[in-house]
């Protein structure tokens, strides 16, 4: 049995405590780099479980044919002339689609970055990879629900030792500057200069923004989406059939930007927003 070949599992995973109606997919990928962007995928394993318990792993290295930057590497492991001789992912497409179809997905940090190199590579296959009616489980967004993220948790992460914030008056700013110099200690393929860091840091958090302040958002799937109040995560599509008076009241609010109000405004006569 070769590396890439399916390892089969015929027992069941009572470690997995999920009511599965059809198979799941985990999903992990490898690549490039860390710009989602331009990352090419350079490892793809799946682990596929079935409603009965029963698991197959599969695992490939894939020729990305780009380079692999060297931070990548010393994040995998895996270099340029791991995969100079292995096939690329157009290879794999169709059959990993058939894989993949009619399952849910699961994954760490799969919405954000993984399932988005994915599409990126099936579209340069030719192949629509449409996920936006199956169930996205991310482990992540789970984890970060459950231990939200904070000044004392980046502390012990990046400098160690617990932060005390009543060591004196410069305690949090001291703690700021610790934090940041660890991050670019620990990530030292992090820009080196504020204003592209800056520009990669709140990248994720802005360019999906509709409006400047990001009140109407793209969503992954890239739908137009309300990012406020009560409707948050409704696309405007639906808003403009549920609740078009909702819309209405956006638009005549002056609390909004009056970019704000004219995309509601449209929004509620069913014209969406232009934002290719």
């Amino acid at each position: 049995m070769s590396p890439n070949d399916p390892i089969p599992s015929d027992s069941a995973n009572p470690e997995l405590p999920l009511n599965l109606e059809r198979p799941i997919v985990f999903i992990d990928v490898q690549t490039t780099g860390p710009d989602r962007r331009t990352a090419r995928i350079v490892r793809l394993s799946t682990l596929r479980i079935e409603p009965d318990g029963s698991e197959e792993f599969r695992s490939h290295l894939i020729n990305p044919m780009s380079p692999i930057t060297p931070g990548a590497t010393n994040f995998h492991g895996i270099t340029d002339e791991d995969v100079a001789e292995c096939r690329p992912f157009i290879a794999y497409a169709k059959a990993l689609h058939d894989y993949l179809d009619e399952c849910d997905l699961a994954g760490f940090g799969i919405r954000r970055f993984h399932l988005r190199v994915l599409r990126q590579e099936f579209d340069s296959a030719g192949i629509d990879f449409d996920y936006r009616n199956r169930v996205v489980l991310d482990a992540m967004e789970i984890y970060h629900r459950l231990e939200p993220r904070d000044i004392d948790y980046a502390y012990r992460r990046f400098v160690s030792g617990e932060f005390d914030k009543t060591s004196g008056l410069d305690a949090t700013v001291n703690a700021a500057r610790a934090i940041l110099l660890g991050q670019l200690t620990q990530y030292p393929d992090l820009p080196g200069d504020p204003t592209t860091l800056e520009r990669w840091a709140s990248e994720e958090e802005t360019e999906n923004y509709i409006d400047d302040e990001g009140r109407f958002t793209l969503s992954d799937e890239g739908d137009p989406i309300i990012n406020f109040g009560k409707y948050r995560g409704h696309t405007l599509y639906d808003m403009s059939e549920i609740d078009p008076d909702y819309l209405r009241w956006v638009a005549s609010n002056e609390s909004f930007t009056d970019e704000q109000r004219r995309i509601a405004a449209d929004a509620a006569e069913g014209i969406m927003p232009d934002f290719e």
